[in-house]
């Protein structure tokens, strides 16, 4: 009687260890379910020429880094971009970029 006991107590051991595995991997599923269709929305967004976008934008959607930005931004360069302010957000509007990337890709 008592080995029957304890072989019970044996399975329940590994059943709760069995749903708490599963649990564990459902939470995991979960978050790359939804990590995926965060990469899903970004390739579907239609990218359009009149697209206002922010220096974080440029940087994941372009590549480039900051400091190439604001070298692009100089006088010198010539970048379009707005700004009420010195401390502001920085817009730039997605056909200026590419315009900008063309143009400066045939001037070396």
């Amino acid at each position: 009687m008592e080995n029957n006991d304890n072989l019970g107590k044996l399975n329940q051991k590994l059943i709760k260890r069995k749903i708490l595995e599963l649990a564990g991997t459902k939470r995991e599923l979960e978050a790359e379910k939804i990590k995926n269709l965060e990469i899903l929305k970004e390739t579907i967004k239609h990218k359009l020429e009149t697209d206002l976008l922010r220096i974080g934008d440029v940087i994941k959607e372009y590549g480039l880094s900051r400091k190439t930005i604001d070298r692009m931004r100089s006088k010198t360069k010539g970048l379009k971009y707005s700004q009420n302010s010195p401390k502001s957000a920085v817009w730039i509007v997605r056909k200026d970029l590419e315009d900008f990337l063309k143009r400066d890709r045939h001037a070396r």
